[in-house]
């Protein structure tokens, strides 16, 4: 129960809540700090939950009664869980240029239009919202505002809109993941399938979730059983947080010692054998690895091939991803960086950057997994 008026509760249930915004706040702030589009719509995926799971901790708490003006700031974002999850999924498939986008996010939009009025309505007009909400407190307000309970009667059908967008969106992310497992036989595809199980695990936990929401509504009053669509939301969280832990343990295990193609190998088909002799002169001569930007759309640019034909011949030719073409010529090149004497003065994060790598993290990741061992032990054995 929401405790009375003036008094502030933290018990266990409201306890495991809090930790749900917290874990949140840092499942955002690590894909955010990824700098890629997928990592930038999963953490405000992880952002919007999380806001909507601290609303409901301030309301289950009572703290909310200390910062009134923030009553169901978080109502308009949820319109943004459905489709930033979709998308994020969309960009599993690397070579999914993801055009046109932004519609998904116009209900969201129109939404938040229609909700602007309330973030600025006074504050005892918002102070009977939330006794009349988590209190049954009848209204009693001295002042009419007339176009606030007008709006307020559009915001009534807030959640049939918002189940039913996950709902469809549901469906989508389903077909699409689907798409991605019947892909699976294709060698050149670049799909991470393991990827592929976690997501899809994801999507029946965000399925559960509107089932959850549904039953909740239809057994408590108004937004009294909040508290149980937030630990669920929490535990959605920690499932993932548990994913990110353990991923490298879902991917099996890989070779001691992969081989790696670096030279142009031999392929009947003429087209590829041309395509290949042009990666190779844009490795060797033009080092376009040495572009943190680069992608396999610029690659097609420079060799005048589409895009996909570039992933395949590389998948074909070199055997491995484009990702790690570009990667193993960068760790390359950092080994012969880090060997030559006149480099010995410069850090190893002026090393990173001048091969391709703006983050240091990254940089070490890929040097351990071509190189077996990290930058400073290479430098010093």
């Amino acid at each position: 129960m929401v405790p009375q008026l003036g008094n502030t509760e933290l018990n266990f249930s409201s306890f495991i809540i809090l930790l749900g915004v917290v874990q949140g706040f840092i499942l955002t702030l690590t894909y955010l700090l990824q700098r890629t589009k997928k990592g930038v719509f999963t953490g405000l995926f992880f952002l919007v939950v999380t806001l909507t799971i601290l609303e409901i901790f301030l309301n289950r708490t009572g703290y909310m009664y200390y910062i009134i003006w923030l009553v169901d700031f978080s109502e308009p974002f949820q319109f943004l869980i459905a489709p930033l999850l979709y998308l994020s999924a969309r960009l599993i498939k690397p070579d999914d240029q993801l055009k046109n986008y932004w519609w998904h996010f116009l209900p969201f939009l129109l939404y938040f239009l229609l909700f602007l009025p309330f973030y600025f309505a006074p504050n005892d007009f918002k102070q009977e919202c939330y006794y009349f909400i988590h209190h049954q407190v009848p209204w009693s307000l001295n002042h009419s505002y007339p176009l606030l309970q007008k709006l307020g009667y559009l915001r009534g059908f807030q959640l049939q809109l918002c189940v039913m967008q996950f709902v469809i969106y549901l469906i989508f992310s389903f077909q699409l993941l689907n798409d991605y497992r019947k892909n699976k036989k294709n060698k050149s595809s670049q799909i991470d399938f393991n990827e592929v199980k976690w997501w899809f695990l994801l999507f029946i936990l965000m399925a559960s979730l509107v089932v959850v929401i549904v039953a909740v509504k239809l057994l408590y009053e108004r937004d009294l059983g909040d508290h149980i669509i937030a630990a669920y939301f929490t535990f959605i969280i920690y499932v993932w947080m548990i994913r990110d832990l353990t991923k490298s343990a879902f991917h099996g295990k890989k070779q001691d010692n992969p081989v790696y193609l670096t030279k142009v190998p031999d392929i009947i088909n003429p087209k590829k054998t041309e395509l290949l002799l042009k990666l190779d002169e844009l490795i060797k001569k033009e080092k376009v690895y040495k572009d943190c930007l680069i992608s396999v759309a610029k690659i097609g640019k420079l060799t005048g091939e589409p895009p996909y034909f570039v992933s395949q011949v590389i998948n074909e030719g070199f055997k491995m991803t484009f990702y790690d073409w570009i990667a193993f010529h960068r760790i390359e090149e950092a080994k012969r960086l880090l060997k030559d004497e006149t480099y010995q003065k410069i850090t190893i994060e002026e090393i990173a950057e001048q091969v391709g790598y703006n983050s240091k993290a990254a940089f070490n990741k890929a040097f351990k997994k071509f190189a077996g061992n990290t930058p400073s032990e290479f430098r010093t054995s």
